[in-house]
């Protein structure tokens, strides 16, 4: 039932983001591809002033830090590991890698599609440890590592917006960096970056 929850919140998130990227960026951190035009871009074109969002959906892009797009910006704002009974992490068995974000919506959105902080999360990255020689290891979405964001995981998000939130993935061993791949639902990459974890 919560993966049907978590496929259902993604279904509707891809017709939120703004993100689709352009072309191939030869560094391995800015790697962008371009995509299908799966997602309408905002009547209204993003202001020249505003760096926190991308002007059309192909130029969407994730440096690491920042996945830009012309609906909502994801910012990360710090990341840390989390050992099993430590604070954010009380009932994990394995440590946990956990990332504190901001989520900016467009002050021109239209509101056409709710945007709240947990779904564009979830839409838009994966992480992997890439400790397995024969296939990706994604690594399953951990509990909340921070309880004040506890009422507010689902928030509406309004034009114009920001609302911080937190996210934890359980790691599978202690030495292999956390790769974080931001990309849409159909594969469509926006970028990555490797997290260490020790």
């Amino acid at each position: 039932m919560k993966k049907v929850k978590v496929l259902g919140l993604l279904v509707l998130s891809l017709a939120v983001l703004g993100a689709c990227s352009s072309e191939k960026n030869s560094s391995s951190n800015s790697k962008k591809v371009e995509s299908s035009d799966v997602v309408k871009e905002s009547a209204v074109e993003t202001s020249e002033t505003s760096s926190d969002f991308v002007k059309s959906a192909k130029d969407a892009n994730f440096d690491g830090t920042v996945l830009k797009g012309n609906t909502y910006t994801i910012k990360i704002t710090d990341h840390k590991i989390i050992q099993p009974g430590e604070t954010g992490n009380e009932y994990g068995d394995s440590p946990v890698i956990a990332f504190w974000y901001d989520t900016l919506v467009a002050p021109d959105y239209d509101n056409s599609q709710p945007i709240d902080p947990v779904t564009s999360w979830i839409s838009n990255f994966k992480a992997v440890q890439d400790n397995d020689p024969n296939a990706i290891n994604e690594l399953n979405v951990a509990s909340l590592p921070d309880s004040k964001f506890l009422d507010s995981q689902m928030e509406e998000i309004k034009p114009g917006g920001t609302v911080q939130m937190a996210v934890a993935y359980t790691l599978t061993d202690a030495t292999t960096p956390v790769t974080l791949i931001a990309e849409n639902g159909l594969g469509t990459e926006f970028g990555r970056t490797d997290f260490p974890i020790q």
